[in-house]
């Protein structure tokens, strides 16, 4: 008897046949129970496991033992006449046509019941249709909330990183696009790259109702591309599908736009024909070109020189080889911007320098795309720094109400807010901010920062955004607590928690020059320009009181800076150190005027120039600068600002108006807000003080504070268990020590 006629005597096939079938049905019944119940991934794999390792152990018991009216025995042991494996045969053969009548009963209902519900889309065409059948209604999240999630490379080559990132960014700024949906932003979900965190618990710190995530492949001239939307609250998934298609730049596009158009179908959101049409826009058919964007944005977000001057050589390069590539002239315009060496930029060229190379880059890009909402927000960039600020902030509007969604654009409109005196609504925008990007560094730094005495101060809000940005980055969360015990007056512990956050980044420079600011304040000069190599010539004249240094730093400023409206700052230094208020009146209304031009609200500034006003004895002008200085006090008011900022306009006035006894009084709460002033005593702008009776009180308590403070922080650094170990203090500093 031949081999294969012994397997089908001993009905090996039929046992064979029987449990591959019963165990497919077994794991397609077990994925739906697991999927409905929550259970974590690894129980429907080690399933699959267990149902593949019993394979051949039937196989094996088929082959040698055999059921007989007496029960199962050895094979070898039952004799050929008294076998009834026939009967065994004949009962197996109704065994697997039931198996098989179930299998295709439960194909049918997954194909054509329950999958319908998850899925209202094919791969083809169903993903595109707008009356596409949507998920029960019970299965949908209250929310119409989303987060997607960075999709993972499953291509071989790590070098299609950029290439998955690339497309994940793109259907995410599609989907923000829907106005009926609220996107969680592109910085605060690449937290969760590689994550080991569940959905639920993903959703949950996002604060949102649904997942989205995916995962990417390309081989040769093929794309696959796999979806799935998952309610956070259930683990179920409302829609699932899988494209694989012929790798071009139509195609990538294409996806993105089923993709965006079937989510919004599954969650029940709104899709309106304008939307419609701005998620089937193709940006660019090279796919060479896009490739290079993917790239050089994936450099641009890294906000490091290298990675940015990379950046803005492939997106040139990208928009030489379609030059119809709108974002790739956007792209170039805005890594041009942050290459300037302004305070919030990365590189060295010259600020008007950098502008003059970005304005026809950006007024392409506009003129191909003057709708897309990345370039009207890198258009209001370009504006902000040409001072323009009244027409940036139409620009980020604009890009807003079409994507409100970009953390980015609403801190760039926070910032523009803040320097018009629109500071309601700067505030309104940072707490926006956190809303749309929860996990940004940049932006919880930023909302703390907004909201220190404001409305928004509430312990419990300020201590959880605290809470998160340590969890994302603990030295910048111990630099966003000194900021925190600066605004309570606790100089301090500040200058501590700076030194802390020093000791795990030496090279975030936010934080050496906020620490060198704070060291200036109370006279540890040595230990400053150590924290701060960078330090102000002209900051520490003046904390030193030297007036020719004053005088001399400050002219040359003044005339360095030259249709900068920066350079209106030094004349209040110039006016104050020379005491020459004809000479600075001479100069006060061309740099007003400046002020005027760039649409800033500065009552600082105002409050400068109506006292120079006051003292050079004109009048009128002093009464024009004071009612444009009330004015922008009323504005900080208005927004519930109790700041060091507002206590300083306020006593500006006291002293433009001569009422002493208040001004007294403010200097007083400016200190127990941490107003620190060395050299307090020979002050020139408060010589109308010096025979009030409580100045003397107000000097010693100032003294008293920064000698307190001094001493502190000497014994942070000099005493027997410094605070940093990466930090050695100037011998100046430890002198100061006591002796054990």
């Amino acid at each position: 008897m031949s081999l294969f006629q012994e397997l089908k005597r001993r009905n090996v096939i039929r046992v064979a046949i029987g449990y591959a079938v019963l165990a497919w049905l077994v794991a397609q019944v077990a994925d739906l129970f697991m999927e409905a119940f929550g259970a974590p991934d690894w129980a429907l794999k080690t399933l699959l496991l267990l149902l593949l390792l019993g394979f051949p152990v039937a196989v094996f018991f088929a082959w040698a033992f055999e059921m007989t009216p007496e029960g199962i025995k050895r094979e070898k042991e039952v004799d050929r006449s008294q076998s009834i494996t026939s009967q065994t045969g004949r009962k197996l053969d109704r065994a697997i046509i039931g198996i098989l009548v179930l299998a295709l009963a439960y194909f049918v209902w997954d194909k054509f019941g329950a999958r319908q519900v998850q899925s209202p889309s094919n791969v083809q065409t169903a993903a595109v249709a707008a009356d596409d059948e949507a998920p029960a209604e019970t299965s949908l999240p209250n929310d119409k909330s989303i987060a997607v999630l960075p999709f993972e490379n499953r291509s071989r080559q790590e070098g299609d990183e950029f290439f998955a990132s690339g497309i994940h960014d793109d259907l995410l700024t599609q989907l923000a696009q829907i106005s009926s949906l609220r996107v969680i932003s592109r910085t605060s979900v690449a937290q969760f790259k590689g994550t080991t965190l569940s959905i639920r618990e993903i959703a949950e710190t996002l604060g949102v109702a649904t997942i989205l995530e995916g995962g990417v492949q390309r081989a040769g001239n093929q794309v696959r591309i796999n979806m799935q939307l998952i309610d956070a609250g259930t683990d179920a998934h409302l829609w699932a599908q899988t494209f694989d298609r012929e790798l071009t730049a139509n195609n990538i596009f294409s996806i993105q736009s089923e993709v965006a158009t079937a989510v919004t179908n599954a969650m029940r959101a709104t899709l309106t024909p304008e939307e419609q049409q701005r998620i089937r826009d193709v940006p660019t058919e090279d796919m060479a070109a896009l490739e290079l964007y993917f790239k050089g944005r994936a450099e641009l977000d890294q906000r490091t020189l290298p990675a940015i001057e990379s950046a803005r050589l492939r997106f040139e390069e990208a928009r030489r080889l379609d030059p119809g590539f709108a974002l790739a002239w956007a792209g170039e315009a805005l890594s041009t911007l942050l290459l300037s060496d302004s305070d919030s930029s990365y590189g060295d060229i010259p600020g008007k320098e950098a502008v003059a190379m970005a304005r026809p880059l950006i007024e392409e890009a506009y003129r191909l795309a003057p709708n897309d909402p990345q370039v009207l927000g890198v258009y209001g960039l370009l504006l902000r720094n040409e001072d323009k600020l009244e027409e940036a902030l139409e620009f980020y509007q604009r890009s807003l109400a079409i994507n409100p969604s970009s953390g980015e654009v609403i801190n760039w409109q926070r910032m523009a807010q803040g320097a018009t005196g629109q500071y309601e609504q700067a505030l309104e925008s940072a707490a926006r901010m956190v809303e749309v990007d929860p996990m940004s560094m940049i932006g919880l730094y930023n909302a703390i920062a907004s909201f220190m005495n404001t409305p928004y101060d509430d312990p419990v809000r300020i201590g959880a955004l605290l809470d998160r940005l340590e969890g994302l980055d603990k030295s910048f969360g111990l630099s966003a607590r000194a900021l925190v015990a600066e605004s309570h007056g606790q100089i301090a512990d500040s200058i501590r928690y700076y030194y802390l956050g020093l000791e795990l980044d030496p090279g975030r420079s936010s934080i050496r020059q906020n620490l060198g600011g704070w060291l200036f304040n109370l006279g540890l000069y040595e230990e400053a320009m150590r924290a701060d190599p960078n330090l102000d010539e002209l900051d520490l004249a003046w904390a030193r009181m030297d007036r020719e240094n004053i005088v001399r730093l400050a002219q040359a400023e003044f005339e360095e800076k030259q249709d900068n409206p920066s350079r209106i700052t030094y004349v209040f230094a110039l006016a104050v150190a020379k005491q020459d208020w004809e000479g600075a009146m001479a100069l006060v209304p061309e740099a007003w005027q400046e002020v005027q031009d760039a649409g800033t609200s500065n009552p600082g500034l105002a409050t400068g120039f109506a006292w120079i006003a006051k003292q050079a004895e004109y009048p009128t002008e002093a009464r024009v600068f004071r009612e444009a200085a009330v004015e922008g006090l009323r504005d900080v008011m208005e927004s519930g600002y109790s700041s060091l900022f507002a206590l300083f306009l306020k006593f500006r006035l006291a002293l433009i108006d001569e009422r002493n006894d208040e001004a007294i009084d403010l200097m007083h709460q400016r200190i127990d807000m941490g107003w620190r002033a060395l050299q307090l005593a020979e002050a020139p702008w408060a010589l109308t003080l010096h025979d009030h009776p409580g100045w003397a009180g107000v000097i010693a308590r100032m003294d008293q504070t920064i000698d307190a403070e001094r001493a502190e922080v000497v014994a942070l650094l000099c005493g027997p268990e410094p605070i940093v170990s990466i930090h050695q203090p100037a011998p100046e500093t430890c002198a100061l020590y006591p002796d054990p």
